[in-house]
């Protein structure tokens, strides 16, 4: 029905094809692809280290929060658009941005002249960045400003058959072929031989003539550093080619630059295309071969079928013009990496029989392991020199550390339903693994005396931007003076040897983890319950994961201890969600409340009248609205310093948010904690009943309930559902969970 149109519809798509392939100027002369060099001699010329900088700057970047300090995050590392595996990196904030200084450094100097070295424990995202690094190269190649041009050699079958030379009986070909070789049609074309290297054909310049070319071309960008260019060659088949091409014609360039073919390349790390991954192996990374016999070369021009020609091969080879990665580095024999102190040096690659010189960033990695093994052999110092050490460790905050867990968790989800809260009991689980005792001798009064009662439990809290004074012994006061101090006390150990994040369970222990735990469960809901249950077998055999095996320091380096208090904030969360749920009192009379007891305060401190809603009227601050929420509140000896301090943090909101009404939720949630807190106390009998209710709930006994102790827990149920993402069963589950755990843990 439709095979009318198949023709039109193959003609209009061909057509756009055929346009698209012009747009992007896939194949030029060398004349034509001179003078785009004069258009944009930044772009057509510049270095590996300078394009891979461009494009970490294309995809640009923003700030973000970590660990209690401003963050650059560029935006290469959340994803790039069409990748359909829709990889990206979660955290590690400061080893991107380091890498990007790395290379930063290196595109001002113009070249990469040392080998980036990421380090950390296993499975901490070193080749996710890299993954990432090798994406975004892939996708700014296809960009107008990512164009990147080599060079191949094509030559005529006139030439090949002695018919003749230059363009001699060029009668045939038609007039849009000008001179050059280089838009042939492939009936006429006896071979093409493309450059080794991926060549930038700005090396087909004379090098005696190179340098003045290209300053005069680039005089308005006269501290572009493209010394690169400059010092570079020809690889030898081309260089071979080159020299018997300019002889032939009698030092006639222009005519010698008939038989180039300039073409647009995209980096390709499937094809292998200036973007190479490169294992652990036990053989160099390049090598020549004799070419002469090549079946291709058998077409060349008589002139040229003489030449004893060699080609160079090998992943540094396929790299080149691109990024090359070493995965796990230093499981290589130390010999064969000898090789890479001079390619790093001088940029050149040797190999028997030929020297090649290469424009590539290198990468690699390397676990702490086999990082200090390293460091104890004599060559460490040599090569350190060549080296940029990034450290990559685990994660220190555990919402981030939930989000590498996705996959396995789509996955649960399509078989069961995920109940709130359990990715984040194994996230924060792993995150206290990660965790050191900070030692209270680096640290002055009063500040020491804080850090010295500092738990594991409280300082991932901090780290994760949370308030710990809920669920630790310290006072709003401890927790102002550690979060104004937290990048000092995340910074002690991070220049060490043993810094956090070393050691501790991997994201990919904890996938195993959770993906075992959701097929050993009978249950229909994935729970924390779960989770803390599969936690609980893993801390009972100490031989598996190393980070077992460590001695417990002051509450730090006890994962079995770390199993109780994820469950016990784990339980303080869903009881007070199971509270809420209850709806004993709408969330915005606490707002009510909120608002007017700080229009006391603001009145009081600036000595001014209340104005009552009811009657407009202007009325003296109430003592009894101030005293009803004081009371609850650690105010210290000086009330009026008390409420000082407070209108100040609401007028530095104001500055920062202008125009933005207060959030006395966000800004003060101690407030609001103790203002639920009391209202629970005063209605404590009531919570007590409808906790009593939901424990018998699905039981026979449910049904001898009132029918108004019923609605309430349907209430109860019904809002867990709405507010908190729960379903009936993994509320009953969990609110009975937490509410038994509660009374047990209130008679401890």
């Amino acid at each position: 029905m439709n095979e009318p149109n198949e023709p039109q519809e193959a003609s209009r798509l061909a057509k756009k094809l055929r346009e698209a392939f012009s747009g992007e100027k896939r194949i030029l002369s060398y004349d034509a692809w001179l003078e785009e060099l004069r258009q944009h001699p930044y772009r057509l010329l510049r270095s590996s280290a300078q394009y891979l900088r461009d494009m970490f700057e294309h995809f640009g970047w923003r700030e973000v929060e970590s660990v209690g300090r401003k963050r650059i995050r560029h935006q290469l590392f959340d994803g790039v658009p069409g990748d359909a595996e829709g990889q990206r990196v979660v955290g590690q904030e400061a080893a991107c941005d380091q890498v990007y200084r790395i290379v930063r450094n290196f595109a001002q100097e113009g070249r990469a002249d040392k080998l980036i070295l990421m380090h950390g424990p296993n499975g901490s995202s070193k080749s996710s960045i890299a993954d990432m690094i090798f994406k975004g190269l892939e996708a700014y190649a296809h960009t107008p400003e990512g164009v990147l041009y080599r060079f191949a050699w094509i030559f005529p079958k006139a030439e090949v058959d002695g018919r003749g030379l230059g363009f001699q009986g060029a009668g045939r070909r038609s007039p849009e072929i000008g001179d050059s070789y280089a838009f042939l049609p492939p009936e006429e074309i006896a071979t093409i031989v493309p450059s080794d290297m991926k060549t930038n054909p700005a090396l087909l310049i004379p090098r005696e003539h190179r340098e003045g070319y290209l300053r005069e071309v680039c005089k308005a960008i006269p501290d572009f550093p493209f010394r690169h260019i400059l010092r570079g060659d020809l690889g030898t088949k081309s260089r071979a080619f080159f020299d018997a091409l300019m002889t032939a014609h009698q030092g006639d360039w222009k005519r010698v630059m008939r038989y180039v073919r300039v073409e647009r390349f995209y980096v390709s790390r499937r094809y292998r295309t200036a973007a190479v991954t490169i294992e652990p192996q036990m053989h160099v990374d390049a090598e020549a071969r004799q070419a002469t016999a090549d079946m291709t070369l058998v077409n060349l021009p008589p002139a040229l079928q003489n030449l004893r020609l060699y080609e160079v091969g090998g992943d540094l080879v396929d790299a080149n013009r691109g990024l090359v990665e070493f995965s796990d580095i230093l499981k290589r024999p130390l010999e064969l990496n000898k090789y890479l102190l001079t390619t790093t040096e001088k940029g050149t690659l040797r190999i028997p029989g030929a020297m090649a010189y290469v424009d590539l960033v290198m990468i690699g990695s390397a676990n702490e392991k086999q990082l200090d093994a390293f460091k104890t052999d004599p060559n460490f110092t040599s090569f350190k020199g060549r080296m940029e050490l990034v450290l990559v460790p685990y994660l220190l905050e555990y919402e981030k550390e939930m989000e590498i867990y996705r996959d396995q968790l789509a996955g649960i989800r399509r078989r069961m339903h995920l109940a709130p809260h359990a990715a984040r009991a194994a996230a924060l689980w792993a995150v206290l693994t990660r965790l050191w005792r900070p030692d209270p001798a680096h640290y002055e009064e009063p500040l020491k005396s804080v850090v010295a009662r500092l738990t594991p439990l409280a300082k991932a809290l901090l780290y994760q931007g949370k308030d710990p004074s809920d669920l630790e012994e310290l006072s709003p006061e401890d927790v102002k003076l550690l979060r104004g101090n937290l990048e000092r006390i995340a910074g002690e150990f991070r220049d060490g040897p043993v810094y956090e994040g070393r050691f501790g369970a991997s994201p990919r222990e904890m996938k195993t983890i959770l993906l075992d735990a959701s097929y050993r469960t009978e249950s229909k809901c994935f729970t924390p319950i779960t989770v803390l249950a599969e936690l609980r077998n893993l801390v009972r055999d100490k031989t598996v994961h190393d980070f077992l095996k460590l001695e417990p320091r002051g509450g730090y380096n006890d994962p079995a201890r770390f199993v109780e208090d994820v469950e016990r904030a784990l339980v303080r969360v869903v009881a007070r969600e199971t509270r809420e749920a209850m709806g004993l009192i709408e969330e915005a009379e606490y707002d009510r409340r909120f608002e007017r007891y700080f229009h006391h305060v603001i009145a009081y401190v600036r000595r001014t009248k209340v104005t009552d809603p009811a009657s407009g009227e202007g009325t003296s601050p109430d003592p009894t609205v101030l005293d009803s929420v004081e009371r609850l509140l650690p105010t210290g000896r000086d009330i009026d310093l008390f409420r000082q301090n407070l209108i100040a943090k609401v007028g530095a909101w104001s500055v920062s948010r202008a125009g933005v009404k207060v959030n006395f939720r966000e800004l003060f949630p101690e407030i609001l904690r103790a203002l639920k807190e009391d209202f629970y106390q005063r209605r404590k009998e009531t919570i007590r009943q409808v906790e009593d209710d939901l424990l018998v709930t699905s039981t026979p006994a449910f049904e001898y309930l009132t029918q108004e102790r019923k609605e309430r827990v349907e209430t109860t149920l019904a809002n867990l559902e709405a507010r908190y993402g729960y379903v009936r069963e993994s509320a009953l589950e969990m609110g009975a969970y937490a509410i038994r755990r509660t009374r047990v843990l209130t008679r401890e």
